[in-house]
């Protein structure tokens, strides 16, 4: 079976940095599509993640530095990390969801 069919038997996907950002914009778009969740993991390859992309996923899940690189904006204060997480959102993002490691989820 092909990409869209694999999508649909899905419950979600979860998308990856390291995978090529096409493969990971037509796997976005199948799920879509099909009302399948997406989630995009931020670690793995350091570059910019597509305004092509984020409208596609569900749930964008950067890490504090990650934030901070996709965005250009600071993230020492829960309010310097609320207005990254929006300025994504501004650009498409639907859910951020950032892990803060030491300083709690």
């Amino acid at each position: 079976s092909g990409l869209p069919e694999q999508v649909a038997a899905a419950s979600a996907v979860l998308l990856q940095r390291e995978v090529p950002e096409h493969v990971n914009i037509a796997v976005a778009e199948a799920a879509a599509a099909v009302g399948v969740p997406v989630f995009q993991d931020v670690g793995g390859e350091e570059r910019p993640i597509s305004d092509e992309l984020l409208p596609k996923l569900t749930f964008l899940a950067p890490n504090l530095p990650e934030l901070q690189r996709l965005t250009g904006m600071p993230s020492g204060s829960e309010e310097e990390v609320v207005a990254a997480a929006r300025s994504l959102q501004d650009k498409g993002a639907n859910h951020i969801l950032v892990t803060r490691g030491a300083a709690g989820a």
